[in-house]
């Protein structure tokens, strides 16, 4: 058989697979032409990279509508993975395509990246934090290069999407490069609320202003009154 009729074989036997999987696993909540409900939003057009991050890190399937449940690890075969994300891309185009990343990058530059655009979230040692409203910026070691690449491509849940005009192909491959080889280093916390992102830290910021006042006004000098 030539080259070009296997591929295609295989390609539709895989969008065939993905239909099936997509429609045991997805469709109650998104809908059969993958339009959302009330449940669940769209899928047209979110791209390979969104359904891809989405799955592969177990935040769907979701066991209660709306409500994801961290980086629990795929829930379901890679093979499957791969066979959704192809039937919903092929289904209804559109979206960041699944990012391509290289972990033998500038991991000092990666450094400076994570300093200035994902600390102040994800922690100093990128261990998660809270950053209000009841979220949680998650861990970051337990996700693949790929998928924190993906989830910089897409922003999912609160976080911001970064573009190829703020962070390009290059700091891409820092980036991932730099937390890739921090995993394999010992994590140092001088002080732990350092890596615990905006909200304990500004609670910490507070509670000092509050002391400061406290031990002014208690070794303020008290003025004397003028002898009669």
């Amino acid at each position: 058989m030539p080259a070009v009729f296997l591929a295609a074989a295989m390609l539709s036997a895989e969008l065939g697979s993905g239909r099936l999987a997509y429609t045991e696993r997805c469709a109650t909540c998104h809908g059969a032409d993958l339009r959302g409900g009330p449940n669940a939003p769209s899928l047209r057009g979110v791209g390979a990279a969104a359904v891809d991050f989405w799955l592969g890190t177990g935040r769907m399937p979701a066991a209660v509508p709306w409500l994801e449940v961290g980086h629990r690890g795929a829930q379901m075969p890679d093979a499957t993975i791969t066979a959704i994300v192809a039937y919903v891309t092929a289904t209804a185009p559109g979206g960041p395509a699944i990012p391509l990343v290289a972990s033998d990058g500038d991991a000092a530059h990666g450094r400076e990246l994570f300093r200035e655009n994902c600390m102040h979230c994800h922690g100093v040692n990128a261990e998660g934090a809270a950053v209000g409203d009841r979220q949680w910026a998650p861990e970051l070691d337990r996700a693949t290069v790929v998928q924190v690449a993906e989830a910089i491509r897409t922003g999912p849940e609160e976080m911001p999407r970064f573009g190829d005009h703020q962070l390009d192909q290059r700091d891409l491959d820092d980036l991932v490069t730099y937390l890739s080889v921090r995993r394999s280093e010992p994590s140092i916390v001088v002080l732990p609320l350092a890596s615990s992102g905006p909200v304990p830290e500004g609670l910490l910021g507070w509670l000092s202003a509050g002391a400061l006042a406290l031990l002014a006004f208690a070794f303020s000098t008290p003025s004397k009154e003028p002898t009669k």
